[in-house]
């Protein structure tokens, strides 16, 4: 991690006037774990390179926990100071530390039970932050984030394909990068093109807040009494205003196979109780063009053709 002793000490000085660092841990690339006086902890997040749907992820972060900052009943973190211009030397976001072993790690501890359970909690939990709506599709903005309930009616009549063209968009900027990367040639372009154009229809609905990158390193649960329960989720740095239908996408994507099967279900049983918006439900025809954005922007292409090749034999 490129960050040298004083640029650290500048940030926590800047972050927090007058606390003290005793040590310093790396949690990822671009993240640290933040020993602080009087037994405090905090997670230090530094600036990284924009991503093409959700744009800069200190400022992703930032807008999606400020617009969740009331709902003090979720287990996410909470921003304690920010500096996304870089006053104090280099962009940064510090967060409160939330105790937790990431799922991917306790995951054998787990009997089926508290798998579903943990399922269940996370589709109750993503329920609620895909209540708040944002006036446009793509990137958020910390200064003006999404905010709880807004979908009161359907889209202006001026809006109302607002979520097909975004899709369009970004369906469009994964076959260009695809192409120019060798993965795809321009007949499997114009094909997948081809397929989206007739399959992919408006909501005519706004943009949810959505978590944008849920993985099971993201997923912190805890023990208590021989039982594990959810604890917290992180990583909100690939938040952005797109349809629920992206988070359940990467939950069926990252969370395959057996081990995490009832996880799965779990949240598919706990989002669908929980939402009465029928079609953000997890269904599995309503995820097909979500699921070819993300194999093509993991640089899978062969998986996007294969899928829609699969239902045009149906």
């Amino acid at each position: 991690m490129l960050i040298t002793d004083a640029q650290l000490g500048r940030l926590v000085a800047h972050a927090l006037p007058g606390a003290r660092l005793r040590e310093a841990e790396p949690l990822g690339e671009r993240t640290l774990l933040l020993d602080l006086s009087e037994t405090r902890r905090a997670v230090l997040r530094l600036g990284a390179p924009p991503d093409p749907g959700a744009g800069d992820p200190l400022a992703a972060e930032l807008a999606a926990l400020r617009a969740l900052r009331a709902e003090i009943d979720l287990p996410l973190p909470e921003v304690l100071a920010h500096d996304l211009r870089g006053e104090a030397g280099m962009p940064y976001l510090l967060l409160s530390y939330l105790e937790g072993t990431p799922l991917i790690e306790a995951l054998g501890a787990l009997d089926e039970e508290q798998r579903y359970g943990v399922g269940q909690a996370l589709g109750a939990l993503l329920a609620r932050v895909h209540q708040y709506t944002a006036p446009a599709y793509g990137a958020l903005d910390p200064d003006a984030p999404p905010g709880y309930g807004a979908e009161s009616g359907p889209t202006p009549d001026a809006r109302a394909d607002e979520d097909v063209r975004y899709y369009q968009a970004r369906l469009a900027a994964a076959l260009e990068a695809a192409q120019a990367a060798g993965e795809l040639d321009a007949r499997g372009a114009a094909a997948l093109t081809a397929w989206a154009a007739e399959n992919v229809v408006t909501t005519g609905r706004p943009a949810s807040l959505t978590h944008g990158d849920l993985r099971p390193a993201r997923v912190l649960v805890r023990r208590r009494e021989r039982r594990w329960s959810l604890a917290g989720l992180t990583g909100w740095s690939y938040a952005l205003a797109w349809r629920p239908a992206w988070d359940h996408v990467a939950v069926m994507e990252h969370f395959a196979g057996q081990d995490y099967f009832s996880i799965r279900v779990g949240y598919g049983n706990a989002y669908d109780t929980t939402t009465e918006r029928r079609y953000d439900q997890v269904r599995e025809f309503a995820l097909i063009p979500y699921r070819l954005v993300l194999f093509l922007e993991a640089g899978r292409a062969d998986l996007a053709l294969a899928l829609s090749q699969n239902l045009e034999e149906l």
